[in-house]
């Protein structure tokens, strides 16, 4: 049968305290988000001053100033503001004009924007309060994202970070509203998610820009190959930000795109003389500025003696339908496959493989995910494998009857591998296993049924199979830690038939399921205590970070326990999270009013671990 696309559309007391607090996850250094070599700054050439660590790598965790690889754009010379027309000197190689002319913003107070309060989302859209840190000096709450590097185990727990740095909530005390923003967009650009990134730097008007929002600014524009975004800020990025070689190049681009080649030609010229850029980034540029509005010129893009990527090369190689080597992004990180599954002028085929890794995130949504998929069945370029899933995808929601749908859907989870593409495969089927009625036929597949629809969200849609499930199966294990309002209390009796059908090394999911359900209050102390001490661990084993994360809570500080509870999810898979960990997440977020983001990470633990 052949399906058309219409089938388918459908987040202490002290500084110091909190450093101690964040957790070595397993007790490894967490894997970094940032590609190998974006930490290197380049060796200076003898001949040559040595080079300011320019800003076209990722920004550093723990510089205001990012450092480069050795490939990157260098910096040159003494920067200039430039100027936007021909010298008069009759050259057009000729230096700008040195003197540097503040730029003023004469914007109406009546239309100035409060730094007050800062953000994209409120309660009502899913978002975070505005009190949601409390009175939390901000110092502290930007040293737990400068600390936050590695990526986060939890599907979930991204997905809720990123709502709660995305929300509408006050500017904490002791740091500027700027720099605040500039510290929540980079951990959202490492966490994968460009567009909000950009959507948060856009909140400050561009008079009140600061060096660091105008470093994290130029790397969210880039995450989304947004070359007209650097236009409006590139003439005082470049007096504030002297050392940065990317607002330097940015001025050319931008001349070329208001349709001014000729001070294009000059500032370009002017930045390859200084060697601003070189090789590759430097072509780049040109090919970039040839883009623009009467561009003419011809570039060809050899990548052959570049080594290792960066947001520089990653902006305007898809912004000028430039299709970077596939080894690049192998080499970078997990976050560049949420980039470009969210840009839209790549090729179908590209955003579908980058869509796997971008759903484990949490960057795409089940919804998402399929409609991604759905255009590959009208799309004749796309890949075999991709065609056919889209097929299996249309069946899962097509198929005339929902044994039929269920079987697209085995088909899809058996295809995947296990890590990040099995969990993708989970959150693709999420909706058309929520519309699967509850039966006892399919009672085979009711584990995978579940864990698809908890992948999403659909946690009363999965609570409808509790009268299928066998007690001490994976499923009820979900459905007893994950579905609302449940009644009564686990009894040891039950936990320990969970544990003897439990394969997971060490019995994990077994202690992650005792975590969750005590960290929800949904299992007596007795039962709690006895069931902990034959799985061997101990829940209330405390450390800084329990207790900050704690105290958080105490004090009513949802936007601070999630924040910590980012930093204790830190690691490379579940098995590598304490399982004190989650049972302190849990009650912490329970106790702030967030039962449901506790209910779907302690849902995800028990599935993934």
């Amino acid at each position: 049968m052949v399906y058309s696309r219409k089938n388918i559309f459908l987040f202490i007391a002290s500084a110091s305290a909190i450093a101690i607090a964040i957790p070595a996850i397993g007790q490894e250094s967490p894997e970094s988000l940032i590609p190998e070599g974006f930490d290197d700054p380049p060796a200076p050439a003898p001949t040559q001053p040595a080079p300011v660590p320019p800003t076209t790598s990722m920004p550093s965790t723990s510089s205001p100033t990012p450092s480069t690889p050795s490939s990157a754009p260098r910096s040159g010379g003494s920067s200039s503001r430039g100027a936007s027309a021909p010298s008069t000197n009759g050259s057009d190689e000729g230096d700008a004009l040195e003197d540097e002319i503040p730029i003023r913003y004469d914007v109406p107070p009546a239309l100035r924007r409060s730094m007050k309060r800062i953000g994209v989302i409120t309660p009502k859209t899913g978002g975070f309060p505005a009190d949601a840190y409390g009175d939390i000096d901000g110092k502290i709450l930007v040293s737990v994202i400068k600390k936050t590097q590695g990526p986060l185990v939890s599907r979930w727990a991204n997905i809720f970070t990123r709502r709660l740095l995305a929300s509408s909530t006050n500017s904490p005390d002791g740091v500027k509203p700027q720099d605040w923003v500039a510290e929540r967009a980079w951990f959202l650009l490492r966490m994968g998610e460009s567009i909000t990134a950009r959507q948060l730097v856009q909140q400050i008007d561009a008079g009140n820009y600061t060096k660091r929002l105008y470093t994290v600014t130029m790397q969210a524009l880039l995450a989304n190959a947004d070359l007209a975004g650097m236009c409006p800020h590139a003439d005082r990025a470049n007096i504030v930000v002297k050392d940065d070689p990317t607002w330097k190049m940015a001025r050319p681009i931008c001349a070329s795109l208001a349709a001014e080649q000729a001070s294009a030609t000059v500032l370009l010229r002017q930045n390859r003389r200084k060697k601003t850029m070189v090789g590759v980034d430097y072509l780049l540029t040109e090919k970039a500025v040839g883009a623009g509005t009467g561009g003419r010129r011809s570039v060809k893009i050899e990548w052959d003696k570049a080594k290792g990527f960066n947001a520089w090369r990653h902006g305007l190689a898809n912004a000028t339908g430039v299709i970077p080597p596939k080894r690049y992004y192998a080499e970078s990180g997990i976050h560049l496959a949420g980039w470009n599954a969210l840009l839209p002028m790549l090729p179908l085929n590209s955003r579908i493989k980058a869509s796997y890794d971008a759903a484990a995130l949490g960057v795409l949504s089940s919804d998402a995910m399929s409609n991604l998929f759905a255009q590959a069945i009208d799309d004749p370029d796309v890949n075999d494998k991709a065609r056919e899933q889209a097929g299996m995808l249309a069946g899962a929601f097509a198929a005339g009857n929902d044994a039929s749908r269920v079987g697209s859907m085995r088909a899809l989870w058996g295809d995947a591998p296990k890590g990040r593409q099995g969990h993708a495969m989970l959150v693709l089927t999420a909706r058309a296993a929520a519309a699967v009625s509850p039966s006892s036929d399919l009672s085979g597949d009711s584990d995978n049924l579940i864990r698809s629809m908890m992948t999403a969200g659909f946690d009363r849609s999965a609570a409808r199979w509790i009268d299928v499930v066998s007690e001490g199966s994976l499923g009820w294990g979900l459905l007893v830690v994950g579905s609302p309002g449940m009644e009564g209390q686990i009894s040891y009796g039950q936990l320990d038939s969970f544990y003897d059908d439990d394969e997971s090394a060490e019995s994990i999911k077994s202690k992650m399921l005792l975590a969750g359900l005590a960290g929800l209050g949904r299992v007596g102390s007795e039962a709690q205590d006895d069931f902990a001490e034959r799985l061997e661990f101990d829940l209330g084993a405390q450390s800084v970070w329990t207790r900050a994360i704690s105290a958080a809570a105490s004090r009513g500080e949802s936007g601070t326990v999630m924040l910590l509870a980012a930093a204790g999810l830190q690691g490379r898979s579940w098995s590598r999270i304490p399982p004190r960990y989650l049972y302190h997440i849990v009650r912490a977020l329970k106790e702030t009013g967030r039962e449901a983001e506790a209910r779907m990470i302690a849902a995800e633990a028990v599935s993934f671990a």
